[in-house]
Formats: C-alpha cells, structure tokens, sequence
C-alpha cells in the first residue's frame, strides 16, 4: 500500500506550449488545482491549434491527461489503456469490482475531508466507510494508493495519472465524476457492479411502462436471472410471492431464540479510525450523530463472507415468518445484517440470492424464507436503486401526499442505528 498525505499548492492559471518527442502539441497549465476550466483554458491558449494532450500542474504535481476536445474521439485517447488505475468508493470494495480486465490494475482510494464533513453523519458510518477502505488497502498491499486529501479532486491531482472509476452512488457523486471526467482527471466511467441490474438494462424495461409496480419488476429480475424459477418458466412451488406465510405477528416471548449473528472482532484499525474520528470531531472538522462501537458489521471481503454464511446456515431458516416483526429485546432477530457488506460492495447481490437459492435446493431452508430474502435484495434493493435514478434528482422536490409537517430535526439515535 502507497499513503500519499500531502496539502495541494494552487497557483495562478498559465499556459506554456511546447512539443512532445513525438511532435505532438503540448500545452503546459497551471490550473489553479483545476479551479479554472480546462477545455476553454486549452482552445485559448491553443489559439485554434488543438493539442493531443494538457499536462496540468498544481503545486509540485503534474498530471499528463487527453487534451478535453480530444477525448472518446476514435485513435486519439492513447493514454487509456489497460492498465490505467482504478478509482473505487468507498461503496465499492468488493472483489467484483475489480475483476475481468480490472484484475491487475493499481487501485487508487481516496478519504476525501470534504466528503465526511460536509454533511452530518452517524458515527458508525463514517467508522465503517473508514476502517472498510483502510481494510482493503491492507488487504491489497502495494497495489493500493490511499489518498488522504481536502477533496476527491486535490486527490486525484497529487495521484498524477487519470483513472477510470465506477459509476458512483449519487446524484452529487456522479455530477462529480462527470466534471473530473470532463477535466481529464478520469479517464473512463464503467458501469456499477454493484446491483444485478444495468442503468441501460432497467432504462429497456421501463420504457413505454404505464405502470411501475415493484412487483412486476421482481418477477421480472427473477425471470431474467433464472432465480427459483422451474425449467418451464414457471417459479418454483407454484407461486411468485410467499408475503403470505412471512407476515406472522411478533411471537409472545422476549426474543425469537435463533442462533446470533455473526460479529466481528475489532482490530488494529478500527482503533485507528475511532482516534481519527474522535480528533476531528473535537477540532469541529466532523459533526457526527449517534455513538460508535463496537463494531457489528462487516467491512472486508472476508468479513462479509462469515457474515453471509452464518446467516444463510443458521438463521435463513427462520427469516420469514417474523420478517416484518419487532422485539423491543431482539433488535436482530432473524434478519440477515447483510445491507452493510451489500452497500460497501463487499458482496455481490447476484451471489447472495444465488446462494439462499441453494439452500432451498439443497433442503436446508423453507421456501417461504428463501423467497422472502431474496424478494429483498433481487427485488426491493434493486427496485428503490433503480428508481432513485431513473426518476432523476427533481423527485427530492415533488410532494404528491401534500406533506406539509416538518421533518424531525437530527440528534442524538441509538448506537444500533444506521
């Protein structure tokens, strides 16, 4: 692993041009970190001669980069190649992110100051977001940069080489990426692993729909995947939606008497990042909510894996019927605790479903559970994703009920809650 932690030295917008070996036109800036556009900045200084590439320069640092006019035209982006770095979140640490032509390139994390403190978070998160990227920059030794930085931006900079990233989990992340994009800072925007299905797969399904009903597109997901499906199409037992046999009521007792959830044991990081987080909430850098540890949740690859197995080997049996219930003195009680690994990327949603599938086969869970859990990851995970994008960042502002209450204002929430 390579720690880079350093402060970005800005500087007033230049432009000197030069050539390369080659011939080829080179234009030499200083962009001020990039607070200065780009492309407008090249054309200038170009006078109407279009360089191949900008070399920007913050500081001490200089990044090589395709020139912005340049970029996705056929034969003129020579600098994205195979083993241009990979950029990952902090939402995309499993090993499904990196695969395929992914599986050999350098990896670049980044812990982004801004990023944690520009809004208030619960404590745990920002526990686990931490230990999880510093976990698999241990995991992965040399091959991993971490970056700590102002911003993803400065990061990027003090890295020196344009990267290619996943598609990011927000509507603010992804504005970002497409600007650091435009900048030439990344080189390429891959689609997610994270979710079963594609942006350009659901965009297929939704066109011409009159109507969106979390239900059709389950049955839907299922059809498409081969999931508890019989060989003639039809699902396995007979029936698409088990709801019926999941909705027991809370049973008369103080908790449900299934075996616990798997739990980590805390390590030599988890104290690191809790001494982080504490000085940065005294020095008023972070605001925080909730208190922190220990920690319950998985946030490594192997983690995530011993938390998936105890559940689908000890506890998938008896998911169902309770599904939907709450003991005040069993917060856990049947449910699986998988949404941290799910949403850290840790574990792909398609070998999730694929394995609770198989302990139905093998006769090891009901089918009720079995159907039950996988209706959560394969339909309503995916299905409240996909309509998150689809519907675009206007539907924060829409108000179809007339709400008119306000909205509680944040404080202090139990140390369970995420």
């Amino acid at each position: 692993m390579t720690l880079i932690v350093r402060g970005d030295r800005g500087g007033h917008p230049s432009a000197d041009l030069g050539k390369t070996k080659g011939g080829r036109r080179v234009e030499r800036l200083n962009a001020a970190c990039l607070r200065a556009p780009v492309s407008s900045a090249a054309r200038s200084a170009c006078r109407g001669d279009r360089p191949h590439v900008v070399a920007l320069s913050c500081g001490s640092n200089t990044i090589v980069v395709p020139h912005p006019a340049n970029r996705g035209r056929k034969g003129q982006n020579p600098l994205v190649e195979d083993v241009t770095p990979l950029w990952l979140f902090a939402d995309q640490l499993g090993p499904h992110f990196r695969s395929g032509a992914l599986t050999k390139r350098p990896i670049v994390l980044i812990e982004s100051a801004h990023a944690f403190a520009h809004k208030r978070y619960h404590r745990q998160k920002l526990h686990l977001v931490l230990a999880g990227m510093r976990q698999l920059a241990a995991d992965l030794g040399d091959r991993v940069t971490l970056i700590r930085s102002e911003t993803y931006r400065k990061g990027l900079l003090s890295f020196g080489r344009p990267v290619v990233v996943h598609e990011p989990g927000s509507h603010a992340a992804d504005r970002l990426v497409r600007r650091l994009h435009a900048d030439g800072l990344v080189a390429e925007i891959l689609p997610t692993a994270g979710f079963a299905l594609s942006k350009a797969e659901f965009a297929h399904w939704a066109h011409g729909r009159r109507r969106f009903v979390m239900e059709d597109f389950y049955r839907d997901q299922r059809r498409r995947f081969e999931i508890l499906m019989e060989p003639d199409g039809e699902p396995v037992g007979g029936r698409w939606n088990f709801d019926h046999d999941n909705r027991k009521p809370p049973p008369k007792q103080r908790t449900l008497q299934v075996p616990k959830p798997w739990q980590p044991r805390e390590n030599d990081i988890d104290v690191d990042v809790q001494a982080d987080l504490d000085a940065r909430v005294r020095d008023g850098t972070v605001t925080t909510l909730g208190v922190d540890g220990p920690r319950q949740f998985a946030v490594s690859r192997t983690q995530a894996l011993r938390a998936l197995t105890t559940f689908l080997d000890h506890r998938l049996p008896t998911f169902g019927p309770h599904q939907d219930a709450i003991l005040g003195e069993d917060w856990a009680m049947s449910h699986a605790l998988l949404s941290v690994p799910l949403n850290m990327g840790l574990l792909s949603p398609l070998e999730v479903v694929e394995q609770a599938e198989r302990r139905y086969r093998d006769g090891a869970a009901p089918l009720a559970s079995v159907e039950g859990f996988i209706r959560q990851v394969l339909g309503w995970r995916e299905w409240v994703w996909h309509l998150y994008w689809h519907l675009g960042p206007d539907y924060l502002d829409r108000n179809h009920l007339l709400a008119m209450s306000p909205s509680p204002r944040g404080g202090s929430m139990p140390s369970r809650t995420l």
